[in-house]
């Protein structure tokens, strides 16, 4: 039995120093998982505040974007109230202009019979609107508003401008 009991203690030792060296590498192992797991642990906390700074930002950024949506919303409607405006006032314009078309060439008559006659001046108000006939697109942006325009006929005038500029 000796022999049998040698080989015994000899595999028993084997085993026994196969276990320490694998025990080292664990202890090994689980020491890099306790360092990892401390620096895995801060990683999730900047992640948890990153995530609350995303969702603070969202939460502003769509309340912009109801504040904005409103402003955007009132400056629509009151261009679409413009925009009726201007197509009533272009309408209107367009209708009185072919009404002074229908008089003009009586007027051009009338006007060289007065220009042939000296005593008979023409009044200012015929000869500005002769000239505003016969304006050009150019020259309604330098067209200055006259006092006695209504406020519709500024608002046409300042309207073509900027469409023009």
């Amino acid at each position: 039995m000796d022999r049998f009991q040698l080989w015994i203690e000899i595999a028993l030792s084997v085993l026994l120093l196969v276990t320490i060296f694998y025990s080292l590498y664990l202890g090994r192992a689980l020491s890099i998982l306790r360092r990892d797991r401390g620096q895995l642990d801060a990683l999730i906390a900047s992640l948890q505040s990153s995530s609350a700074q995303a969702q603070s930002g969202i939460d502003h950024l769509r309340q912009t974007t109801e504040l904005v949506g409103r402003a955007l919303g009132k400056t629509v409607e009151s261009g679409k109230s413009l925009k009726r405006d201007l197509a009533m006032l272009c309408d209107r314009s367009e209708t009185l202009a072919q009404q002074l078309e229908s008089l003009l060439p009586a007027g051009r008559v009338a006007t060289a019979a007065v220009k042939a006659s000296p005593r008979v001046e023409e009044r200012p108000e015929e000869t500005s609107f002769r000239s505003a006939l016969r304006l050009k697109p150019d020259e309604i942006r330098t067209m200055k508003p006259s006092g006695s325009k209504s406020a519709a006929e500024r608002e046409l005038l300042r309207a073509l401008r900027q469409k023009q500029g």
